[in-house]
């Protein structure tokens, strides 16, 4: 039946609602069919008509159809590209409604802190257009706080806001240790420690199970059996790097040091390899390589640590194809040498293991062992590239921040001559008590614990320069902190910034004179100094004393062994009391509140309260090997300190070398300073 339709009309709506009520594939339209006679409705004809106009074939659908994508292609990427172009401005308004909830003092910021800061910090600084002072500075410091001039304006406990979310920056040592405390309530924030995961996962920037894992793999190696370890590796090394200063013929009363920093950076390296790798080494020695390189241990670690952002910004496979003279061709150059170093120590240390001649574990064995037996809480074994990681971050960081430690160390007694005495006094004092006791080198179990001013200088050092400047944390789930006897919440996802070098300025915290080196000020003045310090009695007869010129020591005729006329040194017994407190002074005492309230260390100086001494973090997560590296610390000062002492080169005056160390800022790669400043040790 062949019939024709008088009027076929097409009525196509397109909703203008939720395209998700609908079905894929429904077809938004209604057909009007308009006829006089069902009759008349041809089947055959009006169906391709349908399916034509359904299916947009038509030459005239056609064209529509292709206008139409065009124009909605145009309209959906003018849009994605406004949204995008707003998104972080809506987003600041949200992080920015939030931060007002909390109460705090806040600032907004345009750009991300952390590893943002920080990289942007380092390619303006390096293109020269950044000034200490400028807007810009102020700014990125805000996103990377160092010090205490931020808190100045903004408080002890302030927070940024920008476009990627709130950070809380804290100079308050409550809060600090509050958060420190609580691990699954402030875990690290994501991603936070990328920058040394360039050989694989580590202690230091794992967390949850995972950081228990590492922490229960590596932290039991750091003991006592390897501080002693330490303490005679410690003298050693610092004998060869005198050794190495001294001319080969003649002998000398001036030592002139040009380079005195790199020559730290040789010894810590030297340290950390022989007693926690087990692969003792010479002053100029090469521990065991993987594979053939150009670069010696001490230049692929120099290298290394001179391109690490170049490392971290760049994709390995792209770094292999890198010219070889250009920066990227010496980053891939001392990334692969370092990974030899590493993994030639880690052949040799399997090789001992399976000879059988490892007697007693160190870092490297216990690191091979955990790759091999799986772990009973974790139920896995350590992958080869977290061991790898491991093996890096430990002596990466373990030897730079000592030497660097050292180094600061050195250049403050060369301008604080004064200093320098009381210094000079207690390693003679050590030296003599160990003469008395009939011996000619000093042991870790009796002498370690007499050094008083040694801690000091050292802990003295590490507040003003501090080797990890800012912690970072995050809030897992809303928390609250008490601030000045007010409780504010900090929401979900906010960034926690713990400003250890703040803390270590803070007037409040450590009086008007903070920004100074004293190191008297770790001294208990009204201590039991006069207790006798308790030894074991010689088992041969003792040598005969050196004569110093404070004459602590004298014998008496009708003694069969020397006595002590006066024993300035403080009992490691006695030292275990408490100190007693001084009440809390003003702000502009100039009495701290960190040493007023602290407690006697086993060294007979002052513990600072929790939360006030930060250059090992602390709580759980605090640095296994604090402990390592103030046993290195005093061995080393108690062997270039036994028969000289350290001066500033002619020329260099004590004002021109304070200009430099002022120089140091946020953002530097390292902990050097600026500009090398050359020393030079006397005889004395």
């Amino acid at each position: 039946m062949h019939l024709s339709v008088p009027n076929v009309s097409m009525i196509v709506s397109n909703s203008c609602g939720d395209t998700d009520d609908y079905a894929p594939g429904h077809i938004h339209s209604s057909l009007t069919i308009q006829y006089q006679h069902w009759s008349d409705f041809d089947m055959v004809s009006v169906a391709p008509s349908i399916l034509e106009t359904r299916s947009g074939r038509s030459t005239q659908g056609s064209t529509i159809s292709s206008e139409t994508i065009f124009i909605a292609g145009v309209l959906v990427l003018c849009i994605y590209s406004i949204v995008k172009f707003l998104r972080p401005f809506l987003a600041l308004y949200g992080h920015l409604r939030r931060a007002q909830a909390i109460g705090l003092p806040m600032k907004v910021i345009p750009f991300p802190p952390g590893l943002f800061s920080f990289f942007a910090f380092q390619i303006i600084r390096r293109l020269g257009l950044l000034t200490p002072g400028t807007k810009l500075h102020r700014l990125l410091s805000m996103g990377r706080p160092d010090g205490y001039d931020l808190h100045k304006e903004m408080g002890d406990v302030f927070v940024t806001v920008s476009p990627a979310g709130l950070t809380l920056i804290v100079a308050d040592p409550k809060i600090a240790t509050h958060v420190n405390s609580k691990r699954a309530e402030f875990p690290k924030p994501p991603n936070t420690g990328a920058i040394i995961n360039i050989y694989g996962r580590n202690v230091i920037n794992a967390d949850g199970e995972v950081w228990r894992f590492h922490r229960r793999v590596t932290g039991p190696v750091f003991s006592e059996r390897i501080h002693r370890v330490v303490w005679q590796e410690s003298m050693n090394q610092a004998h060869l790097m005198m050794q190495s200063w001294l001319p080969s013929t003649n002998r000398v009363d001036i030592v002139r040091i040009p380079s005195f920093g790199n020559d730290t950076l040789r010894l810590g390296l030297n340290i950390i390899t022989s007693a926690a790798y087990g692969c003792p080494l010479g002053w100029n020695e090469n521990p065991p390589c993987a594979s053939s390189t150009s670069l010696s241990y001490h230049a692929s670690v120099e290298q290394l640590t001179e391109h690490l952002m170049s490392i971290f910004l760049t994709p390995r496979w792209l770094l292999r194809f890198a010219w070889r003279d250009s920066t990227w061709g010496r980053a891939w150059e001392a990334y692969t040498a370092f990974g030899s170093y590493m993994r030639g120590m880690l052949d040799r240390e399997r090789a001992h293991l399976d000879a059988g001649d490892r007697t007693e574990d160190n870092l490297l064995t216990a690191l091979i062992r955990a790759e091999e037996m799986a772990d009973e809480k974790e139920s896995r074994n350590m992958e080869p590239h977290e061991v790898m990681g491991n093996a890096f971050i430990f002596l990466f960081a373990g030897h730079e921040t000592t030497a660097n430690t050292l180094h600061y160390a050195m250049i403050l007694l060369a301008q604080h001559p004064d200093i320098q005495e009381l210094l000079l006094d207690e390693v003679d004092e050590v030296y003599d008590r160990a003469a008395l006791e009939g011996r000619d080198q000093l042991e870790y179990e009796l002498d370690f614990n007499r050094a008083r001013w040694t801690f000091a200088i050292m802990s003295e050092t590490l507040r003003i320069y501090t080797p990890t400047g800012v912690t970072n944390k995050w809030s897992a789930t809303d928390q609250p902190i008490t601030f000045e006897g007010q409780t504010y919440v900090i929401p979900q996802g906010t960034r926690i910034s713990l400003n250890a070098t703040g803390i270590h300025s803070n007037p409040k915290v450590w009086g008007d004179n903070a920004m100074e080196w004293v190191p008297s000020r770790w001294i208990i003045q009204d201590g039991d100094g006069n207790a006798p310090l308790i030894t074991p009695q010689p088992s041969r007869a003792p040598s005969p004393m050196r004569r110093r010129s404070s004459d602590v020591f004298e014998k008496v005729s009708d003694s069969p062994s020397p006595v002590l006329r006066s024993a300035p040194l403080l009992s490691p017994f006695a030292a275990l009391q408490q100190y007693s407190p001084r009440p809390m002074l003003s702000r502009s005492s100039s009495v701290c509140s960190a040493t007023s309230s602290g407690t006697t260390s086993p060294h007979g100086i002052v513990k600072p309260a929790k939360g006030t001494f930060l250059p090992f973090s602390e709580g759980s997560r605090a640095c296994s090997g604090k402990k390592f590296a103030t046993v290195e610390f005093v061995a080393v000062f108690f062997t270039l300190f036994r028969e000289h002492r350290v001066e500033l080169e002619e020329g260099w005056t004590v004002e021109r070398v304070g200009g430099i160390l002022k120089g140091r800022k946020a953002g530097a790669l390292t902990l050097q300073p600026p500009e090398a400043i050359p020393l030079r040790f006397v005889k004395r």
